[in-house]
């Protein structure tokens, strides 16, 4: 008897244990469980992030000599294009833009990342401190 009562127990334990099963909860972040019913701070995320320009800002560029528009983030080149390149409406994050990345943003849902734009002589054309969101589209654009 005692030890169906032990067994009978232990079941009960182990069944209420699995409602509160631990992961991430957060439907933004790249490893969301569904399974999850406990968020125990696991989540991570990572977001695209698309960069463009106007015509105006391409025209700007091109009437002062600059060809190509080198992106920086966080310090690190992370690519270019040529400034001939424009929109000539804000890109959906569907769309590439004129550069797209993605950024690791950890186990945060919003991260600050330097945005640094600069000409192929390294003249700096924009700079900004950008606001990552988990679970927007982030756009930006630069201006000159």
């Amino acid at each position: 008897m005692k030890k169906t009562l032990l067994i009978i127990a232990v079941l009960v334990g182990l069944g209420s244990s699995s409602c509160s099963k631990p992961g991430c909860t957060d439907i933004d972040a790249t490893n969301y469980s569904e399974k999850a019913k406990k968020d125990d701070g696991s989540c991570n995320y990572s977001e695209k992030l698309v960069i463009w320009q106007s015509q105006a800002t391409a025209l700007l560029e091109q009437a002062d000599g600059i060809t190509g528009v080198q992106i920086y983030i966080d310090g690190q080149l992370s690519g270019s294009f040529v400034s001939t390149n424009y929109f000539t409406a804000e890109p959906t994050c569907s769309q590439t833009g004129n550069f797209s990345t993605t950024i690791d943003m950890g186990n945060y849902d919003t991260k600050y990342i330097t945005l640094e734009f600069k000409d192929q002589n390294g003249n700096l054309i924009d700079s900004f401190l950008y606001n990552m969101i988990a679970g927007t589209c982030n756009t930006y654009e630069i201006f000159y």
